[in-house]
C-alpha cells in the first residue's frame, strides 16, 4: 500500500569510541530509527550512554531489548567475533571499515549474512562525500589522472590498522567502484615503517586510460584529505574532502546511514557490501605485498 511508512528500526551501537559516538549522533537524528542501547566492553563508557538515556551492556545479548540493526565501530580485529553472532540473529549490520584484516574473516561474516538474509554493509563513508562524487563524475567517460593524499595523526593502540587499512582503503574503495574492478598495475614508490608498522606509503595504480597516484601517511601533524583530478584539455580540479556542504543530512555519515536503511528495506543503495570489501582487500594485499613489509598483526 503506497504511503505506508516502514516501521522504526531499533538500533544498537557496538563500540562507543570516537566513531561510535559519531554514529550515535547520526542515528539519533533520524526519524526512522530508535537507538535502544550502547554496547562496549569498557565500563568507563557507561556514563556516556546513561547521560544519553540509553541502556548500556558489555554484549548485545545483555541489552534489555533486542535490536534489528547494529552499527559496529569496534577495532577491526574484533569484527568477526562481534558481527557474526549479530548476523546469525538476523540483525542487519553496518560495520566500520576495514571490514576485516583477514580474508577468512570477511568470508565468515559474508556467509553468516547470506545464511540469514541479514544485511552486511561496510562504513566506506567517502562514497557519500560529495567531493568524491564530483571526482567520479569527472572520470566517467575518458582518460584522467588522479592525485590523492590522506594524512592523519597516528592513533594510539597496539592493534591499530596500518596506513593501508586505515587511510588508503578510502581511496581504493572509490577507485575500484569507478573502475568496476581491482585489476590494475601497481608501483610502490615509497613505503616507510613506523613503530613496527607501515606508516606511510606512496603508490601508483595504472588502469590504462586512468592513472592514480596515491599517498597515505600516519603523521603527528594535522589532518588533510585532498584529491586532484586532471582531465586532458581541462583545468585540473582540486577537491578538499573535508570541505562539506552545511545542509542538514548532507554529511557523509548521515547519507551513509540512510543508504544502509534503504538496503535493509530491499532498496537500491550505494553503500559498500561484502563483495566490495573482498575486492578492496585483495587490492590492499597486493599493494602491501609489494612493500615487502609484514601484514598488520592480528590477534587469534
Amino acid at each position: 500500500m503506497s504511503g505506508v511508512r516502514a516501521p522504526r528500526r531499533k538500533a544498537v551501537v557496538v563500540g562507543f569510541g570516537k566513531m561510535g559516538q559519531l554514529h550515535l549522533s547520526t542515528l539519533t537524528a533520524m526519524s526512522s530509527v530508535d537507538v535502544i542501547g550502547i554496547v562496549d566492553i569498557d565500563p568507563a563508557r557507561r556514563p556516556l550512554a546513561e547521560r544519553a538515556g540509553l541502556a548500556f551492556a558489555a554484549q548485545p545479548r545483555d541489552l534489555p531489548t533486542s535490536a534489528d540493526i547494529a552499527v559496529v565501530a569496534t577495532p577491526p580485529e574484533t569484527h568477526r567475533d562481534v558481527v557474526v553472532p549479530l548476523l546469525e540473529a538476523g540483525v542487519h549490520c553496518l560495520v566500520e571499515k576495514p571490514l576485516a584484516l583477514k580474508l577468512d574473516d570477511i568470508e565468515a561474516m559474508s556467509a553468516a549474512a547470506t545464511a540469514t538474509g541479514a544485511v552486511l554493509a561496510i562504513g566506506q563513508t567517502e562514497r557519500f562525500n560529495v567531493n568524491i562524487e564530483h571526482c567520479a563524475r569527472m572520470l566517467e567517460n575518458g582518460p584522467g589522472t588522479v592525485t590523492a593524499s590522506r594524512i592523519s595523526p597516528l592513533m594510539p593502540g597496539s592493534t591499530r590498522p596500518d596506513v593501508i587499512a586505515d587511510l588508503l582503503i578510502h581511496d581504493l574503495d572509490w577507485i575500484v567502484r569507478v573502475e568496476g574492478h581491482a585489476d590494475c598495475q601497481i608501483r610502490v614508490l615509497e613505503a616507510k615503517v613506523r613503530d613496527g608498522m607501515l606508516g606511510s606509503l606512496r603508490c601508483h595504480l595504472d588502469y590504462g586510460q586512468r592513472q592514480y597516484d596515491l599517498e597515505a601517511c600516519h603523521s603527528g601533524a594535522g589532518r588533510s584529505r585532498t584529491v586532484h583530478v586532471a582531465i586532458p584539455g581541462r583545468e585540473t580540479k582540486r577537491f578538499d574532502l573535508t570541505a562539506l556542504p552545511p545542509a542538514p543530512g548532507a554529511d557523509p555519515l548521515s547519507r551513509q546511514a540512510q543508504s544502509f536503511l534503504d538496503l535493509c528495506e530491499g532498496k537500491a543503495a550505494l553503500i559498500a557490501v561484502a563483495r566490495d570489501a573482498r575486492r578492496v582487500f585483495r587490492l590492499s594485499e597486493r599493494i602491501r605485498g609489494l612493500c615487502a613489509i609484514p601484514a598488520p598483526a592480528t590477534e587469534d
